[in-house]
């Protein structure tokens, strides 16, 4: 009867009705014996006048309905009922058959079976996530044969309230390959500010932030040399129509690696003016092997993953040029090492602190003394993650930032307007002055964030359930949060695929969802380099602007969706002289 009443008021499903009935039940038995029922059942028989002979003819007690039950109240679905792919639920129903063994080799085959027709390779999905969510709606769950589901949303009000519920110490899904390499080849316990969880993962970011921004303030009239080698270099590399036809892409990843140089070691890398002869000096082989090891990661973690089950030639060449990497680092470590040791040797008997600023300080350096000092291991780890991580954003940002204004003319103008108006002799030592002269810039650098993140997807593993659009998931469940595809929605921007700066600028400003477009994170583990690499954006695109007009001539370029974002062609963009 009560259920029947329920009926007429709410409009729920057939489905839903038996999940409340049965919710109910559970909750009164929960707080109710059995005897306190049939007790409470009498009453109410007595109550409406039956006699004890009547009452005997009920012999069971009918359980009450809460009628806190009510239209306002959400229902919370089961994670069971989150819409996905139908086949991968067809293959877990086969899962309590999987043999207990469960190697690597089962895994393996399984995940390549899930891949096959997804994935052609890393750099061409063919069916990206914007599809998924335009077919099942803002969350959609991949389950798994072997476990380890994962949910996708790209709503901002559900990133939102994922990020309100990450914890003091955010746990994201890690680079598979990385983390693999490293406690096979390296023996290390704990990874990058970029790879780290928990508690050695604040310790770590709580000794690199300041030193880290310090160094950036320290090194600008450096990254400005660069900006400028930079235009040198593009000057001379022009073709007879002003265009770079097939390597911008590399130029702007040697300009972003000289600028990281100074920010960690504090030195001169020099890759623009530099032929890479890659067995003679250190920094080229640095720089090749950086380059290398990031296209194997990109590879091991985009595509079939046969690494996971044999040593592949793209495993192989990653843990090659990885080694590379940690060797050269490592050595940059020492020497800084061995030079603070001497310094502060000779500086005890003068100075009683040990924290006191050494000459020449590098973010080396400063990780190397005071209180939290790190060990050298640790350092030429965080190193080596800053370099992968802050070398291949920024030189994915810069990308689509020039060819964004070399397309969209109109919003050129109006930059070039205000670059004009700053002068050419800048103040570098100010450089946050800079940056508030040049509003319509960082709102360029902005929209163009917008359009392509350097990282198109965010992750995180919650430590509690969580409720999704009245779906429940549990905790431990990897959270893909597409942030691209959020930035991209119609819904969520007007004109979401165009070009348009001034929605950033306050006169023209909407209230849009904060979380809508967030290419550097949010929270506890948003981006260490965002303003560094917001400046450095800023200062290289007023170097260009002011000795060259960009225009691009050719179709539209879009971006990969593999752990970092890349042009799917080459840049052809001319660099005409301004006269």
């Amino acid at each position: 009867m009560y259920l029947s009443q329920v009926r007429n008021f709410l409009p729920y499903s057939r489905l839903g009705l038996m999940n409340i009935q049965n919710r109910c039940y559970e909750k009164v038995a929960l707080k109710t014996t059995k005897s306190q029922e049939m007790e409470n059942s009498k009453a109410s028989m007595q109550s409406v006048g039956l006699t004890p002979k009547q009452i005997e003819m009920f012999p069971t007690a009918k359980v009450h309905i809460p009628m806190a039950l009510t239209s306002r109240e959400p229902i919370i679905l089961p994670f069971d009922e989150v819409p996905g792919p139908k086949s991968l639920k067809y293959i877990s129903n086969f899962r309590q058959y999987l043999s207990v063994i469960g190697t690597q080799i089962t895994v393996g085959v399984l995940t390549m079976m899930l891949n096959v027709g997804t994935y052609v390779n890393a750099k061409k999905p063919l069916k990206n996530l914007s599809a998924l969510f335009d077919e099942y709606g803002p969350v959609v769950r991949f389950v798994s044969p072997v476990g380890g589901d994962i949910v996708l949303i790209n709503h901002p009000e559900h990133i939102q309230k994922v990020y309100a519920m990450e914890g003091s110490y955010p746990v994201r899904s890690n680079l598979d390959s990385l983390e693999k390499y490293r406690a096979e080849h390296r023996n290390q316990i704990y990874g990058g500010t970029f790879t780290a969880f928990g508690e050695e993962w604040h310790r770590q970011r709580e000794v690199v932030v300041a030193p880290l921004h310090e160094s950036v303030s320290k090194h600008m009239g450096g990254i400005n040399e660069v900006c400028e080698n930079f235009t040198l270099k593009i000057f001379n590399i022009r073709n007879y129509q002003d265009e770079i036809t097939d390597n911008l892409y590399k130029e702007i990843y040697k300009w972003s690696f000289d600028c990281m140089g100074l920010i960690l070691f504090s030195k001169k890398f020099t890759m623009l003016n530099t032929e890479v002869v890659y067995s003679q000096c250190d920094m080229s082989w640095l720089y090749h092997s950086l380059e290398k090891a990031t296209d194997a990661i990109i590879k091991c973690e985009s595509g079939l993953q046969f690494w996971k089950l044999l040593p592949t030639p793209t495993w192989s060449s990653l843990v090659k040029y990885c080694d590379s990497l940690d060797n050269l680092i490592g050595k940059y470590v020492l020497e800084a090492e061995q030079s603070v040791g001497v310094q502060l040797k000779n500086m005890r008997s003068n100075v009683s602190d040990e924290s006191f600023a050494l000459e020449n300080n590098s973010l080396v350096n400063a990780m190397l003394v005071g209180e939290n000092k790190m060990s050298a291991e640790d350092i030429a780890t965080v190193i080596m993650d800053m370099l992968l991580i802050g070398v291949n954003t920024i030189t994915s940002s810069m990308s689509f930032l020039l060819y964004h204004i070399a397309k969209y003319q109109r919003a050129q103008k109006i930059l070039f307007s205000e670059i004009d108006k700053v002068g050419g002799d800048l103040n570098i030592s100010n450089m946050s002055a800079i940056i508030e002269q040049t509003p319509y810039l960082q709102a360029c650098i902005k929209e163009s964030l917008r359009l392509v993140p350097p990282i198109p997807v965010l992750t995180r593993i919650l430590p509690k359930n969580i409720t999704i659009d009245r779906f429940n998931i549990p905790r431990g469940t990897l959270i893909i949060m597409s942030t691209q595809d959020a930035s991209l929605k119609e819904g969520n921007y007007d004109d979401a695929s165009v070009f348009y700066p001034e929605r950033w600028l306050k006169g023209d400003a909407k209230e849009y969802h904060a979380f809508a477009s967030i290419p550097f994170g949010f929270g506890a583990r948003k981006c260490l380099g965002q303003n560094i690499a917001e400046t450095m954006l800023s200062l290289l695109t007023i170097r260009i602007l002011q000795k060259f007009k960009l225009e691009y001539h050719y179709g539209d370029i879009g971006s990969t969706r593999s752990f970092i974002s890349r042009p799917t062609k080459a840049l052809k963009i001319r660099f005409v002289d301004r006269i």
